[in-house]
């Protein structure tokens, strides 16, 4: 009977412990101003009333009053920062830091990166602390803010001289997961071919009064010049090098003093480049190329009835067998190509019987002349400014009787989309004429200044 009366008491005196033990629990939730729903990684026993808080300005303002503590000063710059809440992460709040010592030594990490991240962790959990506990201190919550101002960089373009404004810094557009019919589906063309077509119609100017005490006459010149590139493009194709060149160009100049034409022509040249080439290492190609060079317009020689030139006389034809190297800068202003033919087939021709052919180092009565020998070119295009820009050529070739070299320069100065100013700066040297000049011997020149129209076209 004792033992009996010894178990009903022990039981008794159980419940009632369990009895108010569930009583302070409630009592301790109730305190709290924001319910939190109890999981595993949150223990009942860690919740705590906290002190009263008003509306926190910035983490830093709370710090203390919630126990988190910094050790080494400064604190952590997003500590200024005003409050946000980003959403509930239980991980981050059960593995919290309270204290943080900003200098904490680590070999693996470089100090400075160990300091931020570490400072990024502490404000994360304060963050996290605040949210589970007094969210109602926090006054800004991601999911209600406004979208922030949007930043735009002003782009100046020289050519059109037009300002653009662009914006900077702006998110992608969201596309919703579930609707894949809001995703547009868009076909992505190759382009095999980098076309570039260019117009210029130039002309030089110069007026002269009858009275001029040093004298003169007046002048104008009109320059036509086309060129039409098409490349190859080798981010499809890294293993072939393919691109062709056309040009037409003719130099017009009025001739008052001439008593059988009212003008000269001083350049009269249609010309096509074209090369094709297979990788061999890095930027170097194995490379067969072919030029074709002639006139289109008769010409004559100033104050007479002497033809100078007509259609393929003089005519070149030449075909290369050899190597190209071709490179440019990160930033494209500045692009080199190098072409060596050692075996080499060069043609001349003078199929007008008007046209002299002793001038262009024919012998007398023949119409063609071919030779093997062996040529190079040269070419360099350089952006030196952002509206000044140098193109330049230099080919020569030899069959080890004589050499012919040209070496042709472009300066062109833009002023808008339209408008632009050229200066060109022709050289050549020829060992097969007959009768060179007593003052500059075998070399020739050729140099004029102009403004006029360009257009360029590319696609």
């Amino acid at each position: 009977m004792l033992l009996k009366k010894l178990i009903i008491s022990a039981s008794i005196a159980c419940c009632s412990l369990i009895a108010n033990a569930q009583d302070s629990i409630s009592m301790v939730s109730d305190s709290i101003a924001c319910p939190i729903a109890l999981t595993d990684s949150v223990a009942t026993d860690s919740i705590i009333a906290p002190p009263p808080i008003a509306v926190c300005d910035s983490l830093a303002a709370v710090m203390d009053s919630i126990g988190f503590v910094v050790q080494t000063e400064p604190l952590p710059q997003t500590m200024f920062l005003p409050a946000v809440y980003m959403g509930y992460d239980t991980h981050a709040y059960a593995h919290a830091e309270r204290v943080i010592n900003l200098h904490k030594a680590n070999d693996t990490i470089p100090e400075w990166l160990g300091r931020k991240v570490r400072s990024r962790r502490f404000a994360n959990a304060l963050m996290q602390h605040l949210a589970m506990t007094r969210l109602d201190v926090i006054p800004y919550n991601i999911a209600t803010l406004p979208e922030p101002p949007k930043k735009y960089i002003a782009i100046a373009d020289p050519m059109s001289t037009v300002t653009v404004f662009k914006e900077i810094g702006g998110l992608p557009e969201k596309v919703a997961a579930d609707k894949p019919e809001n995703v547009a589906a868009v076909e992505i063309k190759k382009q095999h071919w980098l076309n570039k077509l260019a117009l210029n119609l130039q002309f030089s100017q110069a007026y002269i009064s009858p009275n001029w005490y040093q004298g003169g006459n007046n002048s104008l010149s009109l320059i036509a010049d086309f060129t039409y590139q098409s490349n190859l493009n080798t981010k499809f194709h890294p293993n072939l090098l393919f691109e062709n060149f056309f040009q037409w160009k003719t130099v017009l100049t009025s001739a008052p003093d001439d008593p059988y034409r009212p003008y000269s022509m001083s350049e009269n040249r249609f010309q096509v480049n074209s090369k094709f080439g297979y990788k061999a290492i890095k930027n170097w190609y194995y490379t067969i190329n072919a030029m074709l060079k002639t006139p289109i317009f008769n010409g004559y020689k100033s104050g007479t009835e002497t033809r100078t030139a007509s259609f393929l006389s003089p005519g070149e034809v030449n075909f290369g067998l050899g190597v190209t190297f071709n490179t440019k800068t990160k930033n494209d202003k500045f692009s080199l190509g190098l072409t060596i033919s050692p075996l080499s087939y060069n043609l001349k021709t003078v199929i007008d019987k008007h046209v002299s052919e002793t001038d262009h180092g024919l012998k007398p009565g023949r119409k063609g002349h071919s030779s093997f020998g062996s040529n190079m070119e040269i070419k360099w295009e350089w952006k030196i400014l952002h509206n000044v820009n140098w193109t330049s050529r230099i080919y020569a070739f030899s069959n080890y009787h004589y050499f012919q070299g040209d070496w042709q320069n472009t300066f062109n100065f833009t002023i808008n989309r339209f408008f632009s100013a050229r200066l060109n700066v022709d050289l050549r040297y020829d060992t097969s004429v007959k009768n060179p000049s007593t003052s500059w011997k075998l070399l020739q020149l050729r140099e004029m200044l102009s403004l006029g129209f360009t257009y360029t076209i590319t696609h």
